[in-house]
């Protein structure tokens, strides 16, 4: 296996891999070794799900017919919290209403239309300092999970991943609006 091969197999173990993050690296994932990469993580019960078109790529367990023959599962699920996934929802709407109006392929939000955002979606409070100091730990946990990137030329604006699609898909947001009607009925919004 060459460097690139290696290289790309390296990303992919520290999370989703941007075609932007190392483009050589990408051409040999895609072009050359997809399949002996795809081998090398199989033993290990993992698939490698790529989308050429949007330009990225991440591992996810691999589905087995006898749950028995699995090996244990090396990538947790984590569950998040209402904000968090309510802010992922609002992204992943923010891609399609973008994709619908625009050729361009980044997606670009301001810090302060994230927080008017979430604002609307929370319950009113009287400590405005606590309610934006929650917002921007929301945005920071949503910047660790790979969903968001600061801009390096602005701070105050973040790039929307991409990658989020594959994450907040239709059975993400079905389960989700089940734990927002719970949410809802136990009054908790934390």
């Amino acid at each position: 296996m060459n460097i690139d091969a290696r290289v790309a197999i390296t990303i992919l173990l520290k999370g989703v891999f941007y075609k932007n993050d190392n483009e050589k690296a990408w051409g040999e994932l895609i072009e050359n070794s997809f399949s002996s990469i795809q081998e090398y993580f199989e033993v290990i019960g993992l698939d490698v799900f790529v989308d050429e078109s949007e330009g990225y790529a991440y591992l996810k367990h691999k589905e087995y017919e006898n749950e028995q023959e699995a090996p244990p599962k090396l990538i947790q699920k984590r569950e998040l919290s209402y904000k968090v996934s309510l802010l992922c929802v609002l992204l992943r709407k923010e891609i399609v209403d973008f994709d619908m109006q625009n050729e361009s392929s980044r997606v670009i939000i301001s810090k302060e239309d994230i927080k008017k955002e979430l604002l609307l979606y929370l319950p009113q409070t009287f400590n405005e300092v606590k309610a934006f100091k929650d917002i921007d730990a929301t945005i920071k946990k949503v910047e660790e999970l790979g969903f968001l990137s600061k801009m390096k030329n602005d701070e105050e604006s973040y790039e929307i991943k991409r990658s989020i699609k594959a994450f907040v898909d239709t059975s993400w947001l079905k389960n989700f609006d089940e734990k927002l009607q719970e949410y809802k009925e136990s009054g908790k919004w934390n």
